[in-house]
């Protein structure tokens, strides 16, 4: 499955080190296709920070429908 720039995802796994959680909602800010298709997500708190930035692979988010 690909992804574009600005489409909301959510998070299909935990990432307990950097405070994701399954099923938190980002937007992908940045697309990569070198050396393999993966997407930067940004994930904001309830007042619009930045809470994290990180890069996933297709099989680690999941669009909303």
């Amino acid at each position: 499955m690909s992804f574009d720039v600005y489409e909301t995802v959510k998070v299909l796994e935990d990432d307990p080190h950097e405070g994701i959680k399954k099923g938190d909602i980002g937007t992908i800010i940045m697309v990569y296709d070198t050396p393999n298709n993966a997407y930067e997500v940004e994930f904001v708190d309830e007042e619009g920070r930045v809470k994290y930035q990180g890069v996933y692979l297709s099989n680690q988010i999941a669009k909303l429908i």
